[in-house]
């Protein structure tokens, strides 16, 4: 949020909103830029990217949304973590032996 609200001139604002002018990736797998991260976050706190520089603006409203964005993104992570380990934890389902054929046993003395 300061970012935005930040001077125009200031190297952090020329170096965020700035581009490489030459130069080009690496084929592949591309390593995430801070804007890349920075669009993650926002999804993750329910924050439109296209519109986050609006809201920013407005010190009071960015601090709520990111607040109660937060919230809910912790909530849901501790949610899906109980799951997860509910679902480790739990026994195996058993499977119906009644239905299963009898191993072979031995004629004479009875042994499998």
């Amino acid at each position: 949020g300061h970012l935005v609200r930040m001077d125009d001139e200031r190297l952090p604002k020329r170096l965020f909103y700035g581009d490489v002018a030459t130069g080009s990736r690496r084929q592949g797998g591309q390593k995430r830029r801070y804007k890349d991260t920075l669009k993650k976050s926002l999804k993750q706190l329910q924050i439109n990217s296209a519109t986050w520089e609006d809201l920013a603006q407005d010190r009071p409203a960015w601090r709520r949304s990111v607040k109660t964005g937060s919230a809910i993104y912790e909530a849901n992570r501790i949610a899906a973590a109980k799951a997860k380990r509910a679902a480790r934890k739990s026994p195996a389902p058993r499977t119906n032996t009644a239905n299963a054929q009898a191993l072979p046993t031995c004629p004479r003395c009875q042994r499998i």
